[in-house]
């Protein structure tokens, strides 16, 4: 009887310290929360000119950029007529390619704050044709973000 009652003991402790000895919050998710929009201002920039990005690796098939300086702007982007002028001591900017293969077109985009992280999501369709497609976006937002942490969250819509 006594072996027992020791093994239901043994037990209930070995549950016990199971159980605490997961972590004591859930990790932080920002999954399906539209979080505060934050400000972008590509359009005050880029409103007659189209832009893509240059100077990365073809076969990468997702490219995340976070461009703080002119030099590196004019690096990796590539517009007509021009590469418009940023003031980066105010601006920076998140940009990005998905190499898809077939055919796809950006749809949307938003920026949010979410537990001071900022996500910049980018909603693209896919289209019925067969040929590789670079799909690329970008925004410009102000300086006081640059140092969050940046996810980005590029996804089909369809």
């Amino acid at each position: 009887m006594k072996k027992l009652f020791l093994s239901y003991i043994a037990l209930f402790l070995c549950c016990v310290l199971t159980l605490s000895c997961g972590e004591s919050e859930n990790p932080i998710s920002c999954e399906n929360i539209n979080g505060i929009a934050i400000e972008s201002f590509e359009d005050l920039f880029f409103e007659d000119v189209t832009c893509f990005i240059q100077n990365i690796n073809p076969d990468q098939g997702t490219v995340k950029l976070v461009i703080k300086t002119q030099s590196d702007f004019e690096k990796y982007f590539a517009c007509n007529p021009m590469v418009p002028q940023i003031d980066f001591e105010k601006y920076f900017i998140l940009a990005g390619r998905y190499r898809h293969r077939q055919c796809a077109i950006w749809d949307s985009q938003q920026v949010f704050s979410c537990k001071k992280r900022i996500i910049f999501k980018v909603n693209m369709l896919e289209q019925v044709c067969l040929a590789f497609t670079n799909v690329y976006y970008f925004t410009v937002l102000e300086k006081k973000y640059s140092n969050w942490p940046i996810e980005f969250d590029v996804r089909f819509i369809n």
